[in-house]
Formats: structure tokens, sequence, C-alpha cells
């Protein structure tokens, strides 16, 4: 099976405000759960506090736990570090 690790900009007021980090088997309806989590506002969901997401990077890997492995690394790094990994990945 294939997994997926991802990163989304997400963006408020017409500015980048942050990357949120996720890991899921089904990128195309993960990504469509942060969209209606933004246009519902539902503010209990991380994104739906932002007004808009929008995929930065994501990578395939084949095991659930090499994906919570790289999810757990990636949202240790800070946002330069982030940004370094998704430019040279």
């Amino acid at each position: 099976m294939t997994f997926y690790v991802y990163i989304l900009n997400c963006f408020k007021n017409g500015k980048f405000s942050c990357y949120y980090v996720g890991q899921t088997n089904n990128l195309k309806a993960r990504i469509g759960e942060h969209f209606d989590s933004v246009v519902e506002h539902n503010t209990d969901k991380f994104v739906g506090r932002f007004d808009f997401v929008k995929l930065k990077w994501y990578t395939k890997v084949t095991t659930r736990a090499d994906a919570l492995k790289m999810e757990k690394h990636l949202k240790s790094l800070t946002h330069e570090e982030k940004d370094r990994y998704m430019k040279n990945n």
C-alpha cells in the first residue's frame, strides 16, 4: 500500500500563515477534507481556522510506520528547515 506525507500552505487574510504537515493513504480524499474544513470554517479542525490552504509538497512512502516517522520528523522542523527540506526533496 502507498502512503503519503504532505505539507499544506495555510493562508489567513490573503497572507501565508503556516505549514500543516500530515500523512494519509488517500491524498486526494484527505486534501478534500482539508478544503471542506476551510470552506465550512470548521475551527474544530486546525486548517478550518484559515481562509485558504494549498498543497505545497508531498512524497510517497510504502508503510504507515514510515509515514508516521516522516510526519513526526517534519513537524519537529522550523519553518525555514521545512522550506529547505521541500526544496531538496
